[in-house]
């Protein structure tokens, strides 16, 4: 447990020890025998203030027993060493008694702390007071008076014809701060006498009362503010003046370097703002000229502007439509002058001639027309002497190109070549063919050399021709030779045929019986020749000899071994004789 709590759950504050202190100081009653030891020992009237004593408590501290005395007793316990005593008053101010219950001529109502109205210290070390007397302290030249505020002098209320602080000279007002009016004194105060702006009032030589005013405001009343101040405030600056309190007048010369017609202030009256600028000065002194300005009077657009106040720049870009080299303003009111690009016409560059093509920045021109810059049209009239389908044009050449309608060619399609014929050179001439090309027929161009004769095709307009072919050639350009014909001309039998021009085929089982394995003709191909299966002979294949036998002529014949060699037997070789 901390401090002098005790038990199994910390609840027990120790016998003479305060619980309220977290049981780490002394119980009221209570007072420490010495700082270093851990127990208490309990205050007793008997024992610590003797017989003279009502009750005993403790000092603040717990470090001593107090003793409260009976009455008429004062003093420390033997027993006590001295360490208890009674309560002893030490009076504020003017109060005195044991208990600090009487009071001396002074004023209650001020904590005893002054003197009585009427009343004033004699002296500042004095405890008396002594009343203020017209015959003494007014010079028996006064109505009743008072004292001032803080009681230290008599106020005298003069009669009429006298004057000062003992109305001990003559003059026409009484006491500061007060007036005569039907014989009596009357108070000059901030209600009857100022404005609520007053702070104080005081009276004049003349014997009226005088305001002095708040902040700036003037006036026997302090009912004036003077025009530059705020009105409603006078610790503000009025519209049209700044820097509080001198609130200097703002002017066109000192705050807007001359360069306006009028200057007023912002509510903040820290600067001049709201100007009425002449011409296009700017900034908070009017002393600011924008670079599109002329910089001296800031009254006309500057170089390369126009069109004043606005001064717009002239660019290339804004007002050329970016088509321009040069742009400058034709005035410095009205608007800008472009050179412009290549053959770009317009104020601002804007209109490409016709025949001229935009997409090349207008420096060439459109397909179809030639001659750039003057852009002449291209006619199928005038430059394809109307035997063209249509004309165009190309950047790459000077000149237009026909589309020559039919055969005719040559630039202006004037030409009609010697294999073309017809009005509108659109029939191929004699002895060509192949309308578009026309060209000449021969039997080497158009019949490979394998005819023997060509004519045109029975067409009012032939695109082909007609080969009358040697030999085998086959139509309708003599290129092709039919398999079973061969040689160089198609004149001979082809491979494996026989008899030309008939050049019928040699077969296995038309020519070998069925008994060979393959068949071919001759040289002369007049005949065929087959190689026989087994052991078949014969042109064809026909005949199987007699030491052979057997569905195919693959076994031996009758006394005969030894297939394939079939060697007959007989007593002599194979029995020797025997």
């Amino acid at each position: 447990c901390s401090n002098k709590w005790s038990s199994s759950d910390c609840s027990v504050c120790a016998t003479g020890f305060d619980p309220a202190s977290d049981c780490a100081t002394c119980d009221v009653r209570y007072v420490s025998v010495s700082t270093l030891t851990i127990n208490y020992i309990q205050c007793d009237v008997a024992t610590d203030c003797g017989e003279d004593a009502h009750s005993v408590t403790t000092t603040p501290d717990r470090s001593a027993c107090l003793c409260f005395w009976s009455p008429g007793h004062i003093g420390a316990s033997a027993s006590a060493g001295g360490l208890a005593t009674r309560c002893d008053c030490d009076c504020s101010n003017k109060w005195s008694s044991s208990d600090c219950s009487a009071c001396a001529a002074s004023d209650p109502a001020s904590d005893y702390a002054t003197w009585v109205v009427g009343y004033m210290a004699v002296s500042p070390l004095t405890v008396n007071c002594v009343q203020c007397d017209i015959a003494t302290d007014c010079g028996g030249n006064a109505h009743p008076g008072t004292t001032t505020p803080d009681r230290t002098a008599c106020l005298c209320f003069c009669s009429p014809g006298y004057t000062g602080a003992s109305c001990s000279s003559c003059g026409p007002t009484g006491p500061n701060g007060y007036i005569e009016e039907a014989g009596q004194y009357i108070q000059c105060t901030i209600p009857t006498r100022c404005t609520p702006t007053g702070t104080d009032v005081v009276t004049a030589d003349n014997g009226v009362c005088v305001c002095n005013c708040k902040d700036r405001w003037v006036g026997d009343k302090c009912d004036s503010c003077p025009v530059r101040l705020e009105q409603m405030s006078s610790d503000k600056c009025a519209v049209g003046y700044l820097n509080y309190p001198t609130c200097d007048h703002c002017n066109v010369i000192d705050h807007c370097s001359g360069h306006a017609t009028s200057v007023t202030s912002d509510p903040a009256n820290k600067l001049c703002t709201d100007w009425a600028y002449t011409y296009s000065w700017t900034g908070s002194s009017c002393d600011s000229c924008a670079a599109i300005y002329t910089q001296a009077e800031c009254v006309q657009c500057a170089e390369g502007h126009f069109a004043y106040d606005v001064c717009t720049m002239c660019t290339v870009k804004d007002h050329c439509s970016s088509h321009a080299s040069t742009v400058v303003p034709i005035s410095r009111i009205t608007t800008c002058d472009c050179t412009s690009n290549h053959t770009w016409t317009g104020d601002s560059c804007d209109i490409c001639p016709p025949g001229i093509d935009p997409a090349t920045d207008c420096a060439q021109c459109l397909v179809g027309y030639i001659g750039f810059p003057n852009h002449v049209k291209c006619g199928i009239a005038t430059d394809c002497i109307n035997n063209a389908d249509s004309v165009t044009s190309s950047p790459d050449f000077p000149s237009c190109q026909c589309d020559c309608r039919n055969m005719w060619s040559g630039a202006t399609c004037s030409q009609c070549n010697s294999q073309v014929d017809g009005a509108d050179c659109d029939v191929c001439a004699s002895a060509h063919t192949g309308y578009n090309i026309c060209d000449l027929y021969t039997i080497a161009d158009h019949c490979e050399n394998h005819a023997s004769a060509v004519t045109p095709a029975p067409d009012p307009n032939p695109t082909s021709c007609t080969c009358t072919c040697r030999n085998h050639w086959e139509l309708p350009d003599c290129l092709t030779c039919p398999p079973q014909f061969g040689g160089s001309d198609c004149d001979t039998c082809g491979i494996h045929r026989i008899n030309y021009p008939t050049c019928t085929l040699c077969t296995v089982n038309d020519d070998c019986s069925n008994h060979a394995s393959t068949v071919t003709s001759n040289s002369q191909q007049t005949e065929c020749v087959c190689t026989c299966n087994q052991k078949w002979s014969g042109a064809d294949c026909s005949t199987c000899p007699t030491e052979y036998s057997g569905l195919d002529c693959n076994d031996c014949g009758t006394a005969h071994i030894n297939y394939p060699f079939c060697t007959d037997y007989t007593d002599a070789l194979h029995c020797n004789g025997h």
